[in-house]
């Protein structure tokens, strides 16, 4: 009966990624990040022009989660991941930049203030980024270590809190 019950949970929890991964709009044909090699280089901006690239991360570990406003997994997570924030943003070692999908930044702003979320916000014009981490939907997040190394890539929502997730950061930060 236990064997059973195991076998039906496996089946639902395969259904539902498929499901989740049919309704996340990611390109399926892009190239893939693998995890040891070296992570692409970005550059990111927002509509008042503020620009960011990984250049000006050098030496520190970085955080990109590609998310949307529109996204169920994306916005269940992000309560845990902006009491992450707060409690990672004085790190000087540790860097967490949020980027857009397909979403307009207008309405992603909206949101944020709605829900006083203060996470890093940047836009990934015609998804180039996108593209180049090989995303296949959102929300999906790359740990980058010092070195610009792709350490760990996760898809779908994160439990910023969890002992996992820790253990993970500072994993990463005790890199290099």
């Amino acid at each position: 009966m236990k064997s059973k019950l195991v076998i039906i949970m496996l089946i639902i929890a395969a259904a539902v990624l498929i499901m989740q991964a049919g309704r996340h709009g990611g390109n399926r044909d892009s190239n893939q990040m693998v995890e040891g090699l070296q992570a692409p280089l970005f550059k990111l901006g927002t509509p008042g022009e503020k620009v960011i690239s990984s250049e000006d991360y050098r030496g520190r570990a970085v955080i990109v989660n590609f998310w949307a406003s529109w996204c169920e997994s994306c916005v269940a997570e992000l309560p845990s991941f902006q009491r992450f924030y707060e409690a990672n943003k004085s790190n000087s070692s540790l860097a967490v930049i949020t980027v857009l999908y397909k979403d307009s930044y207008d309405d992603a702003m909206k949101f944020m203030k709605k829900n006083k979320y203060d996470l890093p916000v940047f836009l990934d014009q015609k998804s180039v980024n996108a593209r180049a981490f090989g995303l296949t939907g959102v929300p999906e997040t790359f740990f980058i270590d010092k070195q610009g190394v792709l350490f760990k890539k996760i898809l779908g929502p994160i439990e910023w809190e969890s002992a996992a997730l820790k253990e993970l950061v500072n994993e990463l930060l005790s890199r290099g």
